[in-house]
């Protein structure tokens, strides 16, 4: 199986060491040149892309018409939209997830917009404490 992770940050760069550990083929875009030398650096085993998860051309040079899976996981709720229609409806990705960084946003993120999982680290959080309290 072939991932596209789109963002390099903290939470890409996991989910890549991840999915290389679980023997996915992964590649990484990332624009920011900080976080491109971690990932190089750090996650050895995946391709990495210089460039912008927004722009077509990239995207393209990223092989994400042969992608399985495409994860929108960078810091802006728009972009990671943005990186899910382009995903969906201009490439047929099969399955796209996307981060959400602000509950509020958690609306949006549906199929129509492209997005078949979305992952809301904040109500994950939520759920877990509230599990934990009740546990004791």
């Amino acid at each position: 199986m072939k991932v596209l992770v789109v963002g390099g940050g903290q939470v890409g760069g996991h989910v890549a060491q991840l999915l290389l550990a679980a023997g996915y083929g992964v590649t990484v875009v990332e624009p920011a040149e900080v976080a491109l030398a971690r990932l190089r650096r750090d996650v050895p085993g995946a391709v990495i892309v210089a460039g912008s998860g927004t722009s077509s051309a990239v995207l393209e040079a990223a092989g994400i018409e042969s992608a399985d899976l495409v994860c929108a996981v960078t810091r802006a709720d728009e972009t990671n939209l943005m990186i899910a229609t382009l995903a969906k409806y201009e490439f047929g990705v099969d399955r796209v997830l996307a981060r959400v960084n602000d509950p509020r946003n958690r609306w949006l993120f549906e199929t129509d917009l492209g997005v078949d999982l979305a992952v809301n680290q904040a109500e994950l959080m939520a759920r877990l404490v509230v599990q934990g309290i009740r546990e004791g």
